[in-house]
């Protein structure tokens, strides 16, 4: 039968809007960071701070380094975290 029903149509949007949400959600499952970073130099130990972001892939907690607060806003790292883990999910 080549005719859908209004029904069957209906429902092929809502499973396709489903899938549409359900990315998005994916990638809004993450959590960015300032993480200290020690580094030994010639004058003795300093300490930095850089964003990291992490999310799970699967049973894995993926971590990431974003970049330093000192180029970046939190909005921008957060954007570029989102931009990592849907090259990393293949969306």
């Amino acid at each position: 039968m080549g005719c859908d029903s209004p029904i069957d149509a209906y429902r092929r949007k809502l499973e396709e809007r489903a899938g549409e949400l359900w990315d998005a959600a994916r990638l809004e499952a993450l959590t960015v960071y300032l993480g200290p970073v020690e580094k030994i130099t010639a004058k003795g130990p300093k300490t930095y701070e850089y964003y990291f972001a992490s999310w799970k892939m699967g049973d894995k907690v993926v971590n990431k380094y974003i970049g330093s607060p000192r180029k970046m806003t939190r909005e921008a790292a957060t954007a570029k975290a989102r931009k990592l883990k849907a090259e990393a999910l293949g969306l």
